[in-house]
C-alpha cells in the first residue's frame, strides 16, 4: 500500500519571504503513497529525534526563539504580575481524597513554587508534611501523583522527575512519612481498591518516551507490598490471554471491587466506549482466569460502578446525553436495565463517582450551568443537592469509604474555590480545603454565553469574557480565543489569575465551545471527530467571524491557542483562514496529524483520529494534517509554536515539523518561533516560576503582534 522512496537531498538555509532569518533547515523529501494519493514531507528527517544533527537543529531554533523573543518588552512586568497575583492567596489547597479518618490534600504558599503532599487527622486535625517534590532528591525536582490506601496508612506514589513522564512507584508509610524499600520501576500504579497491601500497576518497556513501542503490549501485574518483584503477579497481558486478542496499543486495565463479588478486565485506549470482561472474584490469582464477555464497544458504555451483585452504567446507548441504568451482575441485561436517570433536550449528566451508599453526578447545560445531585444506592430515591451557594457547582465523593462529598464552584469570573457536603448529615461546610480569595478589579470582569452560528447552520456556544470597563465594540480591543475540540471532552466555566493580565489590560478572552467536543453531548462529538472534524476548525472560525463582525475585535486584534489535540484546531484554523487572525500559539499541538500513529502515544490515539491503514481514516487524517496543508506563498498568522522536549503524547517532531515548513513556506512577515522547553513534558513547567514564564512569553508574544504600545519593540 505504501510506497517510500527519497528524491534529491538539499541543504540550504531555510528560505523565508520575511523579516526574519531562520536557523538553517535542510529539506529531505520523502513521498508516501496511500490508496493512490502521493503525500510529500520534506521535513521527514526531523523524526529522527535522537540523531545529532537534529538535536543541534532543535537547538539552533530554541536559541533564535529566545533572542526574538527577549527582545519583546513588557515581559518581565506580566511575570511579576502573575507573580503579585497569586501570593493574593494566602494558601493554596488542591483535594486529593479523605481515606481512614485522614485528609490527603496538595498545598502551596505564595513563596513556594510547587505543591507539597499534606494530611489532617480529621478536618481539624494538626497538619503534617508528607512529602516535598523540590527536596525528595537534591537538585532535582519531582512529578507526582497518589493512591491512597484504604485506611490511609499508606500511599502509593509515581514519581518521575520533572519533564521525564515516566519514573517509578514507591510505597511511603503514613504513619512514619518514610519510603518503604518497594520499587517498581518504569511503571505507574494505584492501591486496588480496599486493599492496603496490594498495587495495581501497568509496566512500560523503559524509561524511554521516545521510544515508539515503550507502552507496546504493556502488561497489568499485582505488586504485594514488601514481596520481592520477582513474586509480582501478572494479571493481564495479550500474551497472557490471546483469546482477547488484546491489541499491542491497547492497555489491559484491572478492576478489584472490595464490595463485589466479581472482578473486570478492559481493554483501553482513548476510546470512551468500554470493552469489558468480568470473572468471579475467587478466580483473581488462578494462572489463567474464564473470563466472560461484559460488554461490547457497541454498548456504549462510558463508564461502570459495582455494588455488590448490581452494576450500575454510564452510556450514551439511546440518549446522547448520558443514561445511567442498573442491572445484575448474575444475568447482565442492559436492554432491561432499570434507568435511574437520563439527560433530555437541556440537560447532560456530565459526570458520576461514587460515595460508600450513593452514586454523586451532576448535570449540566452545554456545561456552562452545572447542578450536582446524589442517588441513594438503598433506596433508589435521587436528591438534589441545596447549598447556600449561588451558580455553578460540581460535585464528587472524596472517598468511596464515607459519605462525605467534595463541591467545586465554577465560574468565568469567580475563583474557584472548594466546599464539603455530608450527604447523611445534610450538612454543607467550608471544609478543609476552602480559601481565602480577593483579586482586584473582579468586579469588572462579566462574560456572555452566545450561540454564533457555523458554516451549516448549527449553533456553537461561545463563551465571551472581559472586562466592561474596557470593552469598545469598535473592533479595537484585542481577543484571545482558545478551544479544543476533541475526545468528547468540554470546556468547562472556569476562573484563573492568569487571565487577569490579559483582562486588566483589556483583552476579550473568548472560549469556543466546538464540536468534537462534549458540551451538547455524544452527536456533538461525534460531529466532530474522524471524516466529521473539518467541523471543528469550521466552528472555530465561524466563532471569529462572529466576533469580528459584532466588534469585539478585528483581524489584526486576533489572537488563538489551543493545546495538543488542539493543535488540530488552530493548525487547521489559520490554513484555511488565515485571513481571520494576527496570532496563533499552538501549544505542544498535534499539527502532524498523519504522522502521530508512528509516535510512542500515537497508536493508542488510533481509535480518535484513525489511522493510514485505513482509506476513510486515510482521508480524515490528510484533512486534519495542518503540516499537509500549508501552502507556499501564503501569508500566515504570526505563530509562537511550543514543545516540551519530553512530551511522550505529542512528541516533539511533531510541531517541530510544522514549525519548519512554516518558517519557509509563510509568504508574510510575521513571525514563525518555535519554543522548546527542554525540561517540560506534555503539561509544560513543573514550578509556577517556569510556568508563569512561559505565560508571559506567550502573553508578550500575543500583545506585541496585536499592536499593545508597551509591547512594540524599540
Amino acid at each position: 500500500m505504501k510506497n517510500l522512496f527519497f528524491l534529491s537531498l538539499m541543504l540550504a538555509a531555510t528560505f523565508s519571504f520575511g523579516q526574519y532569518k531562520y536557523p538553517a533547515t535542510k529539506t529531505e523529501l520523502v513521498t508516501d503513497t496511500y490508496f493512490g494519493v502521493k503525500v510529500e514531507d520534506p521535513y521527514r528527517w526531523l523524526e529522527d529525534i535522537k540523531n545529532p544533527k537534529v538535536l543541534d537543529w532543535f537547538k539552533a531554533q530554541e536559541n533564535f526563539t529566545n533572542s526574538e523573543l527577549s527582545k519583546i518588552p513588557g515581559q518581565k512586568k506580566i511575570f511579576q504580575e502573575l507573580t503579585d497575583l497569586d501570593k493574593i492567596i494566602t494558601v493554596k489547597y488542591s483535594p486529593v481524597t479523605a481515606e481512614g479518618g485522614k485528609y490527603f490534600y496538595r498545598k502551596r504558599l505564595p513563596e513556594e513554587s510547587v505543591y507539597k503532599l499534606y494530611y489532617r487527622q480529621g478536618k481539624d486535625g494538626k497538619e503534617i508534611l508528607l512529602f516535598d517534590p523540590k527536596n525528595y532528591i537534591a537538585g532535582k525536582v519531582m512529578d507526582f501523583s497518589v493512591s491512597i490506601s484504604d485506611d490511609g496508612s499508606k500511599i502509593a506514589f509515581n514519581l518521575s522527575e520533572v519533564g521525564s513522564e515516566l519514573g517509578d512507584v514507591k510505597i511511603m508509610d503514613v504513619a512514619t512519612g518514610k519510603f518503604l524499600s518497594d520499587v517498581i520501576k518504569h511503571s505507574v500504579g494505584n492501591f486496588a481498591d480496599g486493599s492496603n497491601t496490594e498495587i495495581i500497576y501497568g509496566e512500560a518497556k523503559s524509561y524511554d518516551t521516545h521510544d515508539p513501542e515503550v507502552w507496546q503490549n504493556s502488561e497489568t501485574k499485582l505488586h504485594v507490598i514488601g514481596n520481592d518483584n520477582s513474586k509480582d503477579i501478572l494479571l493481564a497481558s495479550s500474551k497472557k490471554y490471546p483469546e482477547l486478542k488484546i491489541l499491542p496499543s491497547e492497555f489491559p486495565d484491572f478492576y478489584i471491587f472490595k464490595n463485589s463479588p466479581y472482578i473486570f478486565l478492559g481493554k483501553s485506549t482513548v476510546e470512551n466506549y468500554k470493552e469489558l470482561y468480568y470473572a468471579p472474584a475467587s478466580d483473581l490469582k488462578k494462572d489463567h482466569i474464564q473470563w466472560k464477555p461484559f460488554c461490547k464497544k457497541t454498548d456504549e458504555i462510558w463508564n461502570f460502578f459495582v455494588q455488590g451483585n448490581d452494576v450500575y452504567l454510564l452510556t450514551t446507548k439511546g440518549n446522547s446525553k448520558f443514561r445511567l441504568i442498573k442491572t445484575s451482575l448474575s444475568k447482565p441485561d442492559f436492554a432491561n436495565a432499570k434507568e435511574i436517570v437520563s439527560g433530555d433536550k437541556d440537560w447532560k449528566i456530565s459526570s458520576v463517582t461514587q460515595s460508600k451508599d450513593y452514586l454523586v453526578f451532576f448535570k449540566t447545560k452545554n456545561e456552562l450551568i452545572a447542578e450536582p445531585f446524589y442517588y441513594n444506592l438503598k433506596t433508589g430515591e435521587t436528591t438534589k443537592i441545596s447549598t447556600p451557594l449561588k451558580g455553578n457547582l460540581e460535585a464528587a465523593a472524596l472517598s468511596k469509604n464515607s459519605n462525605e462529598l467534595l463541591l467545586t464552584n465554577l465560574a468565568w469570573n469567580k475563583p474557584i474555590n472548594f466546599y464539603t457536603y455530608d450527604i447523611d448529615k445534610k450538612e454543607f461546610s467550608k471544609g478543609p480545603f476552602n480559601m481565602a480569595i480577593n483579586f482586584p478589579n473582579l468586579e469588572n470582569i462579566v462574560y456572555e454565553e452566545i450561540e454564533a452560528p457555523s458554516h451549516d447552520g448549527t449553533m456553537v456556544p461561545l463563551s465571551i469574557l472581559y472586562d466592561k470597563s474596557k470593552l469598545r465594540k469598535d473592533g479595537s480591543n484585542i481577543t484571545f480565543m482558545q478551544g479544543y475540540g476533541a475526545y468528547g471532552m468540554s470546556s468547562s466555566p472556569y476562573f484563573s489569575a492568569r487571565y487577569l493580565p490579559l483582562l486588566n489590560r483589556g483583552v476579550v478572552l473568548a472560549f469556543a465551545h466546538i464540536r468534537g467536543g462534549g458540551e451538547k453531548g455524544q452527536d456533538w462529538y461525534l460531529a466532530g471527530k474522524k471524516t466529521t472534524k473539518p467541523n471543528t476548525w469550521k466552528d472555530f472560525n465561524s466563532c471569529a467571524e462572529y466576533l469580528i463582525k459584532n466588534k469585539y475585535t478585528s483581524s489584526d486584534k486576533f489572537g488563538i491557542s489551543g493545546a495538543s489535540a488542539g493543535g488540530i484546531l488552530i493548525g487547521r484554523a489559520i490554513t484555511e483562514r488565515p485571513d481571520l487572525y494576527k496570532v496563533a500559539i499552538p501549544k505542544v499541538g498535534c499539527l502532524n496529524a498523519l504522522r502521530m500513529e508512528f509516535s510512542p502515544n500515537g497508536p493508542v490515539n488510533i481509535p480518535e483520529f484513525g489511522t493510514v491503514k485505513d482509506e476513510s481514516d486515510f482521508e480524515a487524517l490528510l484533512e486534519m494534517d495542518a503540516y499537509q496543508h500549508i501552502k507556499k506563498g501564503t501569508k500566515y498568522p504570526a505563530q509562537l509554536i511550543t514543545t516540551g522536549f519530553n512530551d511522550s503524547r505529542v512528541e516533539s517532531y511533531i510541531p517541530a515539523k510544522f514549525a519548519a515548513k512554516m518558517q519557509a513556506d509563510n509568504a508574510s512577515t510575521n513571525p514563525v518561533f518555535l519554543y522548546v522547553d527542554y525540561k517540560a513534558g506534555h503539561f509544560g513547567g513543573s514550578t509556577v516560576e517556569e510556568q508563569f514564564l512561559q505565560a508571559s512569553k506567550e502573553y508578550s508574544f500575543l500583545l506585541w503582534q496585536c499592536g499593545d504600545k508597551d509591547f512594540q519593540l524599540k
